[in-house]
């Protein structure tokens, strides 16, 4: 399992956002970011709808952070944009298949890694990407 190509353009236009000084438009991060702009406009529906950015309509408007970036994590960009439980489990009760060994193992070795997953994801922040980056919040 790795990041999805959504996941990572929501952090690359986050990222992109998080450093300007002011409103930018969408044209812009796009453009900013080598996102597709049809991409990017759904991607920041869902970062909108998940509180993570706003939007101000109008001449002198675009988008903003909702909040400061200590406070928004990789765990609240992903699961803005992806499911996290993208890979298809069996589920013991319900298993029709032979080898319901094979379910079980699978489902605990699976919960432990999604376990783990949420916890990386939960301790990194947009804060700490920007800094890895290379780039202060602005």
């Amino acid at each position: 399992m790795g990041i999805t190509v959504k996941s990572e353009y929501a952090f690359r236009i986050l990222l992109s956002i998080a450093g300007c000084e002011k409103l930018t438009s969408l044209t812009n991060v796009s453009k900013g970011t080598n996102v597709p702009r049809e991409f990017a406009e759904k991607i920041v529906l869902q970062l909108r709808k998940a509180g993570i950015v706003k939007a101000k309509r109008g001449r002198s408007g675009g988008y903003e952070l909702a909040k400061d970036p200590s406070q928004i994590t990789a765990y609240d960009v992903v699961t803005a944009v992806d499911e996290l439980d993208k890979i298809v489990k069996c589920d013991p009760d319900i298993c029709s298949c032979d080898d319901r060994e094979s379910c079980v193992v699978k489902n605990m070795v699976w919960d432990k890694l999604m376990s783990c997953i949420k916890e990386t994801l939960t301790s990194v922040t947009l804060q700490d990407l920007l800094g890895a980056c290379g780039r202060e919040n602005k």
